[in-house]
């Protein structure tokens, strides 16, 4: 199968296609207001950064239908780019840096993508606004990533022997608005494969072939283990009773982990901060801050009785960086402690 690779200075590049790096890539003037980026001026081809850089690209096709990639690249100073993608299911693992990104609209309105590592980010394509992120400068930005052609996907579940429920497969065959599949924390065996690719050397003659073979084997995995990835217990949860609450809800499940604020959910829900209090006063008795942290724990809860992973990862999973702080807020909340929890289960 063929690789192209190469590393040159940014200074010598001119603009990259959409080929070499996902999309289409514009320049945008972007002031913030109300919380969140509103784009100003024409917009126009956009140039990496010509005061210095490196980029190490790797590409190649470990399957039809799928492409691997792989960027490490370091600029001097900050870039603001628009991604355009194809009709491709775009799954992506972050290696280092601080990218940040949001799901783009003709009518203005972005819902973050919450990058972070340690997460697999599998995401439609969206051609209402694609994508708009900011690559940190001053700083060493990694990841990987895949393209999936929709039309191969249940030939290459069939051939593994994967069966998906006819719901997901919809999801994942039909939606085009950029819609977060699963940002979900990595399997045992995804995250192995991954960190084969992470620890060898960049610069080394080997890291080419060695990408091609690891890559294989990362995409496998993950299709082996799409519906843990999938799961309701990650990326989707029963409706509720009114649209705000539902709106609420799905932002948790595209991203539990982030830090809402209540100015930032109600912009979601498309009300007032007011609003958004009483709606979920009304309906479920709490404030917007014990709704968020009552589904945190409750996700917490399914994810210690329905998968492996280990109690740190459900923390960072459920949106707590401390795992004390997390452990004893599980407690108080299921009278156990997590690991007593996953052992005997939800008590009755």
């Amino acid at each position: 199968m063929p690789i192209r690779s190469h590393s040159v200075p940014f200074a010598s590049m001119p603009a990259i296609p959409e080929d070499d790096f996902n999309a289409t890539m514009w320049r945008l003037q972007a002031t913030r207001h109300g919380g969140l980026p509103t784009l100003r001026g024409s917009l126009h081809n956009a140039h990496w950064p010509d005061d210095g850089g490196q980029l190490t690209q790797l590409r190649h096709t470990p399957w039809e239908g799928a492409t691997a990639l792989f960027f490490d690249f370091r600029l001097q100073r900050d870039l603001h780019i628009r991604l355009e993608p194809q009709d491709e299911l775009l799954l992506t693992f972050f290696l280092a840096g601080e990218v940040k990104g949001s799901i783009g609209a003709s009518r203005g309105h972005l819902r973050s993508l919450d990058f972070q590592r340690g997460r697999a980010l599998l995401r439609t394509p969206n051609h209402d606004g694609g994508y708009l992120i900011q690559v940190p400068g001053a700083c060493r930005n990694a990841f990987v990533q895949f393209r999936l052609r929709r039309a191969q996907i249940p030939l290459w579940l069939r051939s593994l022997g994967v069966h998906i429920d006819v719901h997901q497969m919809e999801r994942l065959m039909h939606l085009n608005n950029g819609t977060v599949l699963c940002n979900a924390a990595l399997t045992a065996r995804v995250r192995a494969a991954l960190e084969r690719i992470r620890s060898q050397k960049v610069e080394a003659p080997s890291f080419a072939p060695l990408f091609q073979a690891h890559s294989v084997e990362l995409l496998t995995y993950v299709l082996l283990d799409l519906m843990e990835l999938l799961r309701p217990a990650r990326s989707s949860t029963k409706a509720d009773g009114s649209t705000a609450l539902r709106k609420v809800r799905s932002c948790m499940d595209e991203a539990p982990a982030r830090d809402w604020t209540v100015a930032e959910l109600a912009a979601e829900a498309g009300c007032s901060e007011a609003q958004l209090q009483r709606s979920l006063r009304a309906n479920t008795g709490q404030s917007v801050h014990q709704y968020l942290r009552n589904a945190r724990l409750d996700l917490a809860a399914r994810l210690l009785r329905e998968t492996a992973l280990p109690v740190r990862q459900v923390s960072e999973e459920a949106g707590w960086q401390c795992q004390g702080r997390f452990g004893a807020a599980f407690r108080e909340r299921h009278g156990m402690a997590p690991l007593a929890f996953r052992r005997v289960g939800e008590p009755n």
